[in-house]
């Protein structure tokens, strides 16, 4: 039941996000962390994933006072079968309110091998407003993991 439930969570996020795109790699990398960006850099395990977030950035976006938010995601799956994770299982909390991942960004999203690295982004449309929140790994209806996360200025 939790392989079929994981495997939808997947196969909704390709559907959601009409391209995927993810890079692995056995290799695990440290993030870069900037005067400007005070982002936890933490690596949190969950379910056997090796879940750390790396660079942040920001962009204007085509809408009146909002940006486009990207957030580096790498994952390592130190399980004993393949597992599926997408960057619809991400989500910000900010301003009291939660905000979902773009759907027409090129969210990442994927089954990876055991001891295999998935790489990729998450994209957010949010208020320009904000510049600090809480990126929160929820797959189900149960948060799992949560980072501390601060919202670079657009350039």
């Amino acid at each position: 039941m939790k392989k079929w439930l994981i495997a939808t969570t997947v196969i909704a996020t390709l559907l959601v996000a009409g391209a995927c795109g993810n890079t692995k790699d056995n290799k695990t990398t440290e993030s870069k962390q900037t005067a400007t960006n005070t982002t936890e850099h933490i690596t949190k395990t969950v379910n056997n994933i090796d879940m750390k977030i790396g660079t942040i950035k920001t962009t204007e976006s085509t809408k009146k006072d909002t940006n486009m938010v990207s957030i580096d995601i790498s994952l390592l799956n130190n399980d004993n079968a393949p597992v599926g994770v997408g960057a619809i299982d991400f989500k910000i909390k900010a301003g009291g309110k939660t905000y979902t991942v773009y759907p027409q960004g090129n969210n990442f999203g994927d089954e990876f091998k055991p001891n295999e690295t998935l790489k990729g982004k998450a994209y957010y449309e949010l208020p320009n407003t904000i510049k600090e929140g809480t990126l929160v790994y929820q797959p189900q209806t149960k948060e799992e993991a949560s980072w501390k996360i601060q919202i670079p200025a657009a350039k």
